[in-house]
């Protein structure tokens, strides 16, 4: 591959086209229209009027694809918070955060990445709205994970299983919230309406998942608080010492019937795919 630089009449087409598909759309008549007159004349003035219309129009088409296709792939990434927001107030943030954050990669699925920061900086006095961003977030991460063996402990990892930490599925994310979105999310998804959603009133206790993906979709698997809190400790400790951990912040009678639990839980996260390996 040659290390030449193009020509300057490309460079210079490629960076007026850049600017024009860029240009945000107008909101301010209550429909997205392109903003013809925020292009650059001298780039307009290059690109002939034809049968088909006048420059400007010709470009609008364009400009306006390109806003529309950012926001389909950042509606259907987010469609709980876009739903929160409703679809219009959703768009007038996502052009901010795209005119922060344009896309850098080849790939439009990377484009999303980092929106559910962009919210929680915007948002932040809005829980419900910051709590579905990033619950949104780690669904898509789990939708998209790459395909790994889960991990079958075998008799031979039994000698080194309480001395090594468990190591995370990256098709798995635990999730807490303090407010019911994942139902309300699945509730969402049958539901066509572009009306923002009403927020739900928030639990009287926080709630725990696991979200775990499967082929052609993400199961959502509820936990319990000490189960939530193993896994979550599994993540940088061995597992002999996590399940100190949750034993020593246990009850009497929590504590008693911890051994039983724990063997469940771990069971049941084994049989789910929870785990890719183990790390000493």
């Amino acid at each position: 591959m040659s290390g030449h630089a193009g020509p300057a009449w490309l460079a210079e087409l490629q960076a007026g086209f850049g600017q024009v598909i860029r240009t945000p759309l107008d909101r301010s008549t209550g429909t997205l229209r392109a903003a013809t007159a925020s292009y650059r004349d001298d780039f307009v003035r290059e690109i002939a009027d034809s049968a088909f219309g006048d420059a400007a129009s010709r470009l609008a088409v364009y400009n306006r694809q390109y806003w529309f296709r950012l926001f389909t792939v950042l509606q259907a990434s987010f469609p709980l918070t876009a739903r929160l927001f409703g679809y219009w107030a959703f768009n007038e943030v996502a052009t901010r955060f795209l005119l922060a954050h344009p896309p850098a990669s080849w790939d439009l699925e990377r484009m999303p990445d980092g929106f559910e920061g962009f919210v929680a900086e915007e948002h932040a006095r809005d829980p419900a709205l910051v709590e579905a961003a990033r619950l949104d977030a780690a669904w898509r991460r789990v939708f998209a994970a790459p395909t790994v063996r889960p991990y079958r402990p075998t008799t031979a990892d039994a000698a080194r299983l309480f001395t090594s930490r468990l190591l995370l599925s990256p098709a798995v994310a635990l999730v807490t919230e303090s407010f019911p979105l994942v139902a309300l999310r699945h509730r969402l998804a049958s539901e066509r309406a572009e009306t923002p959603a009403a927020r739900p009133p928030a639990l009287e206790r926080p709630a725990w998942w696991a979200l775990v993906g499967e082929p052609g979709g993400v199961r959502h698997v509820p936990l319990e608080p000490r189960e939530a809190e193993l896994f979550a400790l599994l993540d940088a400790l061995p597992l002999g010492e996590a399940l100190a951990r949750v034993e020593a912040s246990c009850s009497d009678d929590e504590r008693r019937g911890l051994p039983e639990r724990a063997r469940g839980w771990l069971a049941r996260s084994v049989q789910l795919g929870f785990f890719s390996g183990l790390a000493e």
